[in-house]
């Protein structure tokens, strides 16, 4: 045996002791009690009361000791709509197994859903337990200015949002964000969302503490900055421009990972097996009329069910496989449009 082999050998039986050593160690319950304990400990001391008790937070690297400072709940906002359609299915679906939340709230003026797939969602092992429904009155107005009528559920949609967030903290998505992988690394930030430098913002998925500073001065711009002409100014255009631009350090940013810039056409014009590397994607699935076909038979838009998505050879139905339970209906495969 050569010398070097020898020393090959050696320095592997090394790093091994030293890992069954550390495992020992770790693994014993006295050790890693002790640990969680200290660590529990400094969590529990951190108090953010108020927006001014963030100042001087660092939103680059997050909370020193990995403290998960904003809390796992999971935020739907759905007014006027009785029934749930099978993307928002999907998407509540990854929340629930992706992201396993304490909570998950549904903030409506709903009285009682109903429908097949709320149906589904009630008979999914732990969506139950985790549900909250606080029904709310959809808004007319904000700071004594009507919302425009013709976008009242969206403007609406928006305000609510940042509202709930005040009050709760924890994780917002749109109906229409999938939740691709769990987002707990992000709870160690005051408030965490996709943005890119020189664009709109993304408030389809937001992971806020409830006294985040940015949450506030986001709410309190509409005060004398509503335009209700623009669909998104309030929603995305000027929050960006003029507070995050000036005050970039508020948030945590993410240009790519939360999905709100794309990508929307290869979700459902190919295969793209790259969605996985996102931790949440903007699905768009209100969209598809922006889509060109795919074949004679597969056509945009459509509005995709549990039987017709098993005939796209794309993305999005690898994205819906992966939390709905596709198998009950792979045998039958006629097309359904």
């Amino acid at each position: 045996m050569s010398r070097i082999k020898l020393i090959l050998i050696v320095l592997l039986i090394t790093c091994i002791l030293s890992v069954v050593t550390l495992y020992s160690i770790l693994g014993n319950s006295q050790y890693y009690k002790k640990y969680i304990s200290l660590k529990s400990n400094i969590c529990n001391k951190l108090v953010f009361e108020k927006p001014e008790d963030f100042n001087g937070f660092n939103n680059v690297t997050g909370e020193p000791n990995g403290c998960k400072i904003v809390p796992n709940y999971v935020h739907f906002v759905k007014f006027g709509q009785v029934e749930f359609n099978f993307p928002h299915t999907v998407c509540i679906l990854s929340a629930l197994k992706n992201q396993n939340p304490d909570k998950i709230f549904f903030h409506t003026d709903v009285l009682q859903f109903k429908g097949k797939y709320w149906d589904l969602l009630l008979a999914t092992p732990g969506f139950k337990e985790k549900l909250v429904i606080n029904r709310i009155s959809l808004p007319k107005e904000i700071f004594g200015q009507p919302l425009n009528k013709n976008w009242l559920r969206y403007h609406g949609g928006d305000v609510t949002r940042l509202r709930v967030l005040l009050q709760y903290g924890g994780i917002y998505l749109d109906n229409d964000s999938f939740i691709v992988r769990s987002l707990d690394f992000f709870r160690r930030f005051e408030m965490s969302l996709g943005w890119k430098p020189g664009k709109s913002l993304g408030n389809m998925v937001i992971v806020a503490h409830k006294n985040a500073r940015f949450l506030h001065e986001w709410l309190e711009s509409y005060r004398r900055n509503y335009y209700p002409k623009r669909f998104y100014y309030n929603a995305g255009e000027y929050p960006a421009q003029h507070i995050l631009m000036k005050k970039p350090y508020l948030i945590h940013r993410e240009e790519k990972v939360f999905g709100n810039y794309g990508p929307f056409k290869d979700l459902y014009l190919k295969p793209f097996p790259q969605w996985r590397e996102y931790y949440a994607i903007h699905t768009q699935s209100n969209h598809l009329y922006q889509l060109k076909k795919l074949s004679k038979d597969l056509k945009y838009p459509v509005l995709f069910n549990e039987h017709n998505i098993l005939n796209y050879p794309v993305a999005y139905r690898d994205l819906v496989r992966s939390v709905f339970p596709l198998d009950a209906y792979e045998n039958n495969k006629t097309l359904f449009f």
